[in-house]
């Protein structure tokens, strides 16, 4: 009889918590999978359980229903429910002098020789004959030898050849072929053996069909499985229900992974820290990182202590949420309790500390990581000398480039690139042509894309000479000249404005040109205004198969606003519609755009509500053009109230978005509203830029406060704010 246990992390009032409610409630029905009816599942090695916390303890969290991410990566010696293990073999009986088997001895030899095929022969000519059948023992280790080597259909040969036999074939052999076909995928195989099993199944035979079906994704079928298993009074072990859990947690929500906690508790089965460590990871993809520091310091309650999984879970979490100090109050604490981060622990937080532009943190990881006995690689240092040369750092990228031998890794070719790229972006060519060269003379030669890399930003700096002759060199050293190299020459000219140039390169490319190259020299086409070689240019993408995307019709629609063709760009929008070309954001902010030069604010407004209506979510720069039309037009006071939406939404408008208000209150003569607002964005974090003050001192200037507004302007020119040119058009 079954004690039933109190669950730790539930005690809050919920429905009752039985898998076949579950079932019936759930929305999941993944596509392309057929729905079991009978269970399987490949079983694996049960982590010992530990006594259940005395009492009942309130969970300090509320719960939640929504998703789930993924579940964890990292790894600990801690034994995970995902990882499989085949199922333990059967326990010699003990000697009892009796006269050797011939058959039993003879499969032995056979196994040990690894002769398979001749070892299944014997036990199939032993079921046909009246011979000694081969031991019991011996055919589940040859089964479990068949399936490893994915030979399932013979292993399934050798277990019927043991029932012919007339020996009694227990629940392992069973378990050892179910694991096999799981293995492989052949889960109808897998069902049908469980449903016409002689013997009793147990939880091994379940666990791996189960955490199969899981990893596919059809939760409900998994679900259903445990409750046929309890129907036939199998009971699920820690490793099933956790299995179960993590497979909830990614796919169907929180609420229902702790319902069937709760079953699990209820049957008696004690969660174990790999469980804990499920959960801590469901509340953090969720957000609830709080909970989830909550459940980690209670650990020790529950007979736990902490593993690295347990902290490196917490800290993941804490860093998608941006809690920079909790992460190195909850690092320290991880240290100071002798549990040790491993390269996992490490990689997440080093990548995480780039991300948020911590660099100087990161290098300081780094270095713990070689510290603690860590391998570093190659990959890793270079993320930290990316990050290095977007702050513009290239001396430093450098150092940590010649360094890498010391963090036990060589730099290959995207660590040469990565600086290379640094250096042409702050303009080093003599740099970046010894790095060249050094790359050759380290064994590390160039490859296309740092070639590729180089030729792109000489093209950008107009510097096309330079770049010709490096193209030159990638013959030299077994780079291919491909589509990228003469895209980026094609945007050299264009950008020069030598467009008959970027045409002539063109018309003699030894590739096909792809959608890039046609949208580059789109785009110099139309800043030149040569709009039938532009119109020609289309009609022959379409020609060559080549259709436009979304980023060559913005190009056009951009043009289009630019020069107040407004009708032809809603046409052409609607032309992308007609090609199976989505308008983007961009596509609607240059629609906005020209519509608040040239319409009212009303179509304006419609625009705005029509991209909504489509799922397009609107940005600043789409607030920023409606807020700038509305004050335009002396709706001032709607301006403020989409001011407050944009706040409302999580947005931060910048200075430009306040100039516009502050614009049509001075217009309006409200100079002590105007300077009330400017007051309102200073305390907000956002710093006024010279637009600001100039609208500031025209606003007092033209309610008659000319003394008011010489002050501020002289003010303004002697803190280096405002030019002084500006005083003299005052007076």
């Amino acid at each position: 009889m079954l004690v039933r246990q109190a669950c730790p992390l539930a005690d809050l009032p919920r429905s009752e918590p039985t898998v076949t409610r579950l079932i019936r409630s759930r929305p999941i029905t993944p596509r392309g999978e057929t729905t079991l009816h009978t269970p399987h599942a490949r079983p694996a090695e049960s982590t010992p359980t530990r006594p259940p916390p005395p009492g009942r303890q309130s969970p300090p969290w509320p719960r939640s229903s929504s998703r789930l991410s993924p579940s964890l990566t990292p790894t600990s010696p801690t034994p995970s429910p995902t990882t499989s293990s085949p199922p333990p073999l059967p326990p010699r009986a003990p000697s009892r002098r009796t006269p050797p088997n011939p058959a039993s001895a003879h499969l032995r030899r056979l196994i040990a020789r690894e002769d398979l095929a001749g070892a299944a022969r014997l036990v199939e000519r032993s079921a046909s004959c009246d011979g000694e059948a081969p031991d019991v023992y011996l055919c589940t280790k040859l089964i479990r030898n068949l399936c490893r080597r994915g030979r399932t259909s013979d292993a399934a040969r050798v277990l019927r050849a043991a029932e012919g036999s007339g020996s009694p074939v227990d629940v392992f052999a069973y378990n050892t072929l179910v694991a096999g076909y799981c293995r492989y995928g052949h889960l109808d195989a897998a069902r049908r053996l469980i449903g016409s099993m002689p013997v009793a199944p147990d939880a091994y035979t379940y666990t791996p069909l189960i955490r199969v079906l899981c990893d596919r994704g059809r939760v409900a079928d998994a679900l259903s499985l445990l409750d046929d298993m309890l129907r036939r009074g199998c009971q699920p072990n820690v490793v099933t229900y956790t299995v179960l859990l993590e497979a909830l947690c990614r796919n169907s929500g929180f609420e229902q992974a702790m319902a069937v906690l709760d079953e699990m508790c209820a049957k008696g089965c004690t969660p174990n820290l790999v469980t804990y460590n499920v959960i801590i990871n469901g509340m953090c993809r969720e957000g609830r990182v709080d909970d989830a520091r909550e459940l980690l310091n209670r650990l020790p309650s529950y007979g736990f202590q902490p593993d690295t999984v347990s902290y490196t879970t917490l800290l993941k979490g804490l860093c998608a949420s941006k809690r920079w100090d909790d992460v190195e109050e909850l690092f320290a604490e991880m240290m100071e309790k002798n549990c040790m981060p491993n390269e996992v622990t490490f990689d997440m937080l080093i990548r995480f500390f780039c991300r948020g532009g911590m660099v100087e943190r990161a290098i300081q990881v780094l270095e713990q990581m070689t510290e603690h006995g860590c391998a570093t690689n190659t990959t890793l240092c270079n993320i930290v000398i990316n990050s290095i040369c977007k702050q513009g750092r290239v001396d430093d990228a450098f150092k940590l480039l010649n360094d890498m031998g010391s963090y036990g890794c060589n730099p290959d070719t995207i660590s040469y690139t990565t600086v290379l790229k640094g250096l042409c972006r702050a303009e080093r060519w003599d740099d970046a042509k010894e790095l060249l060269k050094e790359m050759v003379r380290n064994n590390c030669p160039p490859n296309e894309v740092t070639f590729n890399t180089f030729i792109c930003i000489l093209c950008q700096k107009g510097l096309i000479e330079q770049a010709i002759m490096l193209i030159e060199q990638m013959s030299e050293h077994g780079c291919t000249v491909g589509v990228v190299t003469y895209n980026a020459l094609v945007n050299g000219f264009c950008v020069q404005g030598h467009i008959d140039s970027a045409l002539e390169l063109f018309r003699s490319m030894p590739c096909k040109p792809n959608t890039i190259t046609y949208t580059t020299l789109l785009t110099g086409l139309c800043n030149a205004e040569r709009l039938d070689d532009a119109a020609d240019l289309v009609a022959e993408m379409l020609r060559r198969d080549c259709p436009p995307n979304v980023v060559t019709f913005n190009v056009l629609v951009s043009f289009f606003c630019q020069k107040g063709f407004l009708e032809e760009a809603i046409e052409l929008v609607e032309q992308m519609m007609e090609h199976g070309c989505t308008p983007n954001l961009i596509t609607y902010n240059t629609l906005l755009d020209g519509i608040t030069k040239d319409c009212s604010s009303e179509d304006a407004l419609e625009l705005l509500h029509g991209l909504v209506s489509k799922g397009v979510s609107p940005d600043v720069i789409t607030f920023s053009s409606i807020i700038g039309i509305l004050s335009k037009e002396d709706r001032v006071e709607e301006a403020i109230q989409m001011f407050h939406v944009v706040q409302d939404i999580g947005m931060r408008p910048k200075a430009v978005v306040y100039n516009k208000i502050l614009l049509g209150l001075c217009k309006r003569c409200e100079i002590d509203n105007a300077i009330d607002f400017f007051a309102y964005m200073v305390s907000n974090g956002c710093m006024p830029n010279e637009s600001t003050y100039i609208i500031l001192i025209e606003g007092l200037a033209h309610e008659g406060l000319l003394k008011e507004a010489q002050d501020l302007l002289s003010v303004l020119c002697s803190r280096g704010v405002v030019s002084k040119n500006l005083i003299e058009e005052l007076h």
